[in-house]
């Protein structure tokens, strides 16, 4: 497992999730230090029975080879 945390974006308005790398670097002025830093789009999926939750940060689809 790699460390990161998931990235909020909306101030007030709706966006999708982001996980970022690395740990959580805090900056006065634009709240969270994020140059060189990956983004990936965290996709969540739903048990349709139990209602329970499991989320992925996946590989963005240029990365993927078949």
């Amino acid at each position: 497992m790699e460390p990161g945390f998931v990235v909020d974006h909306a101030h007030g308005a709706v966006a999708k999730s982001e996980w970022a790398s690395g740990e959580p670097r805090y900056s006065k002025w634009s709240g969270m230090r994020m140059k060189g830093r990956q983004l990936y789009d965290v996709v969540t999926y739903r048990c349709m029975r139990c209602g329970r939750l499991e989320s992925y940060a996946q590989e963005p689809e240029e990365h993927h080879k078949d």
